[in-house]
């Protein structure tokens, strides 16, 4: 409930706001609002899966004839597509994550959680509709009864939904499996095998600096994992160790996933991508420093610095094992790229081996920077590819943040059609949507002069990706700027 909108100049937005209820509104009163805001949540996730599932049906595959053999999926990408989606287009996720303006894993839940509630789960939809039924119960029915049986799921939803208003989602969900285990034990065990065929190690960005590692596997292994990481930090602080013990379990975790010591296994060296503005690593104030990216997740310049200081790199001396230090040189108010250098680079552009003397002294006199040449062949060169990672960051298709070491370097404008292996037609691509773009019917990739890349779906909507600058907001002017600004002719 919001109080009426206020009168504002014209043309000036007015947002709306919450209005104080009444305090002589009965608690009675408030219930009922809370119980018509769920009940309107829920017939919008009803509403919202028909549609879904309408235009799903609009984009089944067509056998054999979307991407042909040359664009045929990988192997990782058949195993973690949900058993739903096997008879629709693959594109049907991406064109919805785009449509949305969500992530494409947001996407792919949405489109399978509609498939299931509007194929399988009549009386769960017709629920929702109704507002009888939550959207967190709606979402647990769902997940449990995905593969069961069209007997059970009806004789489940018969015995369920009319009580479910009294339960929580927990106690929702002990039900069905007790159910499930009485009527149709293969789902059940459906549901562990898929479980443990689709498990994978994952990280999450959990913001203030820290980052949450995922590992998924049989209950037993996880059990025993985390019983033996408990152990070994409660070994460190009967030693001494005074930490908070979760924060020993973490170093525990992570110790043993290194494995520093251990000598005996092929060695591999973790790679970190440290984006970071000069102006970063100075000695500045805390607030006047701007954010750096590591691996592509935004940390403050005071992070950076600590992970810099680490690694024994702070000052950018010298490059780390296996590791390169790079100059990316740009406009800092819109973040496009101008050139990207070594610092062996960087002195050759500036002159600093060759000097000409004008008037009393001696000033540097080199070719500077510019962007890598177009080339007359079909593979981007070493140069270019560098650009283009350090320009894009990430996969360029809106919405996608698959790091630029896991992307193909793309002709936006393919090569065989005329299109120039230059900057300005190469993009960063990961091979999903690289697909897309060159083997899907109906998608329109535009590359623009800038670096903006446009990309319209087979319903007409656009999105547009830009390559990330340092900020999104302009810096200001620098307060010698109006000191040498020529006079205002109006102004006397």
């Amino acid at each position: 409930m919001f109080d009426e909108e206020p009168r504002g100049d014209d043309g000036v937005p007015v947002l709306p706001v919450p209005r104080d209820y009444d305090p002589t509104a009965s608690d009675l009163e408030l219930t009922a609002d809370i119980w018509a805001a769920d009940s309107r949540e829920a017939r919008s996730m009803a509403e919202r899966a028909g549609a879904i599932a309408a235009f799903a049906r609009r984009r089944r595959i067509q056998r054999g004839d979307e991407f042909g053999r040359r664009g045929a999926r990988g192997r990782d990408s058949r195993f973690r597509r949900p058993a739903w989606l096997a008879d629709f287009s693959e594109t049907l996720v991406p064109e919805l994550a785009l449509i949305r303006g969500c992530s494409e894993v947001e996407a792919e839940q949405l489109l399978v959680e509609a498939l299931i509630l509007v194929h399988a789960l009549p009386g769960t939809w017709s629920a929702l509709y109704e507002g009888r039924i939550s959207v967190r119960k709606a979402r647990a029915l769902i997940d449990l009864l995905s593969n069961a049986k069209a007997s059970a799921i009806a004789e489940i939803e018969g015995t369920i939904l009319p009580l479910a208003g009294d339960l929580t989602v927990a106690q929702i969900r002990d039900r069905v499996r007790r159910a499930l285990t009485r009527l149709d034990a293969e789902a059940l065990e459906k549901r562990r095998k898929e479980a443990a065929r689709r498990a994978d190690v994952s990280h999450q960005s959990i913001g203030d600096g820290m980052g949450r590692l995922v590992l998924e596997m049989p209950l037993g292994r996880s059990l025993a994992c985390h019983d033996a990481i408990r152990q070994h930090a409660e070994l460190l602080r009967a030693g001494g160790d005074s930490r908070p013990i979760g924060v020993l379990r973490t170093e525990v975790a992570a110790d043993l996933i290194l494995r520093p010591w251990d000598t005996s296994r092929p060695a591999v060296t973790a790679q970190l991508v440290i984006h970071a503005p000069l102006r970063a690593l100075s000695d500045g104030e805390p607030g006047t420093r701007p954010a750096a990216e590591v691996s592509g997740e935004i940390v403050t310049a005071a992070q950076c610095r600590e992970l810099l200081e680490e690694l024994d790199m702070l000052g950018v001396r010298s490059a780390p094992a296996s590791g390169c230090v790079l100059v990316a040189v740009g406009d800092s108010a819109t973040g496009r790229l101008a050139a990207v250098a070594t610092r062996s680079e960087l002195r050759r552009a500036a002159g600093a081996r060759r000097r000409r003397r004008e008037g009393v002294g001696a000033i540097a006199d080199g070719p500077g920077l510019r962007p890598p040449p177009a080339t007359s062949r079909y593979r981007p060169t070493a140069a270019q590819q560098r650009f283009v990672r350090i320009r894009d960051r990430h996969c360029r298709m809106p919405g996608c943040r698959r790091a630029p070491g896991r992307c193909d370097i793309d002709h936006v404008t393919a090569h065989g059609q005329g299109g120039e292996t230059a900057c300005w037609n190469l993009c960063c691509l990961c091979r999903r949507h690289h697909r897309i773009k060159t083997f899907a019917r109906d998608w329109h990739f535009e590359l623009l002069a800038d670096g903006t890349l446009l990309v319209r779906t087979p319903s007409g909507v656009s999105r547009v990706s830009r390559p990330p600058g340092w900020t999104f907001e302009s810096e200001p002017d620098p307060p010698w700027l109006d000191e040498e600004a020529p006079p205002d002719v109006l102004r006397c």
